[in-house]
């Protein structure tokens, strides 16, 4: 009877093992680690270089990952608000980084969120200049809860200053498509946006910090 129960027992705790094998996450993607692997970006997203649309799929290709791997799962890339984007004229800038660190430090940045001196200092090409703190990510699954590694707005107004919202808007985002307008410009925000508690700095990284009231209601 004792030897039986400690069968039942040892099957048990088996089953419970393999069932939490089973349903263990997935290991995380670590860019820095890859970047240890690969000489470039480019040896694994192939077709960033030459992509003229933002909803190109920029995802690595399984056979960019066969050589190591075995099987792999890869998941469709993430949707941004942006509609009209040309990687290509991007790359062929270099990096960014001294431009962004350079209106960090005249307050011509227009955003409270201030990227940091070390991503800066490290985004030594274009691709690095754009997505800040690549070098470093080791998951990409976390960083799909936020903005991640993706250009930050305020980023992209260091080069694309003239703001004449909305025609500036458009020539990046498609007036018609989802979020195009922040989460704050509710149907009654004509109402409240007058009211005290709202931080009107952070109006700034879509409408400049010059930007009067006359500029809207004219």
């Amino acid at each position: 009877m004792a030897n039986h129960l400690q069968k039942i027992a040892s099957l048990v705790l088996i089953l419970g093992v393999a069932a939490l094998a089973g349903s263990a996450p997935k290991r995380p993607f670590s860019h820095k680690y890859h970047l240890t692997v690969v000489s470039a970006c480019e040896n694994c997203h192939t077709t960033a270089t030459t992509s003229t649309k933002a909803d190109d799929n920029l995802i690595p290709d399984k056979s960019a990952c066969a050589s190591c791997h075995d099987e792999i799962e890869i998941g469709e890339p993430r949707r941004t608000g942006v509609q009209k984007f040309n990687h290509a004229k991007h790359v062929a800038m270099g990096s960014i980084a001294p431009l962004i660190a350079a209106a960090v430090k005249g307050n011509n940045y227009l955003s409270k969120e201030i990227p940091s001196a070390t991503s800066l200092a490290a985004a030594k090409d274009s691709c690095n200049g754009c997505h800040l703190g690549i070098p470093e990510s080791e998951n990409v699954a976390a960083a799909k809860a936020g903005p991640g590694h993706f250009p930050h707005m305020a980023d992209c107004l260091t080069c694309h200053n003239k703001i004449n919202p909305p025609e500036s808007c458009k020539q990046c985002h498609v007036e018609s498509t989802p979020n195009f307008r922040p989460t704050s410009h509710s149907a009654d925000f004509g109402d409240k946006h007058s009211d005290k508690s709202l931080d009107k700095t952070s109006c700034a990284t879509c409408h400049g910090k010059k930007f009067v009231c006359k500029g809207c209601h004219g």
